[in-house]
C-alpha cells in the first residue's frame, strides 16, 4: 500500500474517493487493506493483475499511462513505487498482513521551523520504526501533502519550497502513522525591534511570542471608548447603552477592563449572542430538526453556556448521546450533523 499511496491513487479525488473512479474504488488513505486486496486482486474477475505477465497488468499499464488513463501519469515504469507493484504481481499476489513489520512510529525532522528571508526552502526528513525495533530511512517513500494551497510547493522526495510568505502546514504520512510539520516563512524586517508590550496573562504570551515569531509589533493599547464598544459587541453583540459607556470612562480603576469583561459574561445578552452562534455552527435549525427538537437543543446549549460548562464536556456529551431528541437534548447532535 505504500506504493499506491505515494502515487496518489487512493486520495479523495482519485479511487479513494466515497463512489471510486471509473468502476475502481479503493479506501482512502489505504485504511481498509481488506479492501484494497479485494480491489486489486479479485474484483471485476481479477482483470487488473496478470500475474503470467506483470507488465500488462491494468494496474500497471493505466498508471503509467500506457493506455487511456483519465488521471494521468502515475506510475513510472523506473520508480520504486512501480517496481514493487511488479513484484508483488510476479510473486503471486501474496498477503504478508501477518508477517510483516508493523510501523509504530514515525520521525520527522523537522516538525516546526521558522524560516528567514533569504531562507526559502527546506528538507523535510522521515524515519519509521517498526514493531520489530528496526528503523528505516523512508524519506523517499513518505507521502507529504501541503495542508494550504499555494504557500509551498513540496516535492515527492519532502523537498519543500516557499511560494509565498505566511505558516504552511505539511501532512507527512506512511502507512497508518501521520506527522503534522508546521513552517512558518517569514519576510526580512531588518528594521524591526521588538517593543516588549505588557503582559496581562498567559494569552498575551502565546500571541505576543507568535507576533515576536513573525517579527510584527502588536498593535498600541485602545482608548476605553474603543474598549467598552470592542468588548459589547464581541460578547453581546451589542453597542454600550450611552449610560455604560459614560461611567466606564469615568471609572479610574486599573482593573476595569477586567471587571467588565467579568460582568459581561454573566449577562442574559452574552448567553442569547453565543448560543446563536453555536446554533449556527451545530445546524440547530428547521430544516434539519423539528419545532420541538430546535428548542430542545437551543435550550440546552443555552444552559451550558449560562453554566460555563466547559466546551470538552459539552462535546462529549453530544458524542456519547442517545435516546430521545426531546427528552435527552444534546442527541439532536446527530439528527442535525446526519450524511
Amino acid at each position: 500500500m505504500a506504493a499506491i499511496s505515494k502515487a496518489g491513487c487512493n486520495l479523495g479525488t482519485c479511487h479513494g474517493n466515497a463512489t471510486g473512479k471509473g468502476g475502481f474504488k479503493l479506501s482512502l488513505r489505504g485504511q481498509d487493506p481488506d479492501l484494497d486486496f479485494k480491489a486489486l486482486a479479485r474484483d471485476a474477475s481479477g482483470r487488473r493483475v496478470d500475474v503470467f505477465a506483470p507488465e500488462r497488468s491494468l494496474i500497471l499499464v493505466k498508471g503509467a499511462n500506457q493506455i487511456a488513463h483519465e488521471g494521468g501519469k502515475k506510475l513510472d515504469p523506473k520508480n520504486w513505487e512501480y517496481q514493487v507493484l511488479r513484484n508483488w504481481i510476479a510473486a503471486g499476489l501474496p498477503r504478508d498482513d501477518s508477517t510483516a513489520p508493523k510501523v509504530t512510529k514515525l520521525t520527522v525532522t523537522p516538525t516546526e521551523l521558522v524560516l528567514d528571508e533569504p531562507q526559502d526552502k527546506v528538507q523535510i526528513t522521515v524515519h519509521a520504526t517498526f514493531a520489530d525495533g528496526t528503523q528505516r530511512d523512508i524519506t523517499d517513500r513518505a507521502i507529504y501533502e501541503p495542508l494550504q494551497n499555494g504557500l509551498v510547493d513540496v516535492s515527492k522526495s519532502g523537498l519543500v519550497k516557499r511560494l509565498q510568505f505566511g505558516e504552511p502546514g505539511v501532512l507527512v504520512r506512511f502507512l497508518n502513522q501521520s506527522v503534522p510539520v508546521g513552517l512558518t516563512f517569514v519576510k526580512a524586517n531588518p528594521a524591526f525591534v521588538w517593543s516588549k508590550p505588557r503582559r496581562d496573562n498567559y494569552i498575551d504570551s502565546h500571541v505576543f511570542n507568535k507576533l515576536k515569531t513573525l517579527r510584527m509589533n502588536p498593535s498600541a493599547v485602545c482608548s476605553d471608548e474603543v474598549f467598552i464598544r470592542r468588548a459589547w459587541l464581541d460578547l453581546c453583540g451589542m453597542i454600550p447603552p450611552a449610560d455604560e459607556a459614560r461611567a466606564f470612562e469615568a471609572d479610574t480603576h486599573r482593573d476595569k477592563r477586567a471587571r467588565l469583561i467579568d460582568r459581561l459574561m454573566v449577562r442574559p445578552e452574552f448567553a442569547d449572542y453565543w448560543t446563536l452562534k453555536w446554533s449556527d455552527v451545530l445546524k440547530v435549525e428547521s430544516r434539519t430538526l423539528d419545532k420541538t427538537g430546535v428548542q430542545a437543543f437551543h435550550d440546552w446549549i443555552r444552559d451550558g453556556i449560562t453554566r460555563n460548562r466547559p466546551i470538552n464536556e459539552m462535546v462529549r456529551a453530544m458524542l456519547a448521546s442517545r435516546g430521545s431528541t426531546y427528552h435527552e437534548p444534546e442527541t439532536n447532535f446527530y439528527r442535525a450533523n446526519r450524511t
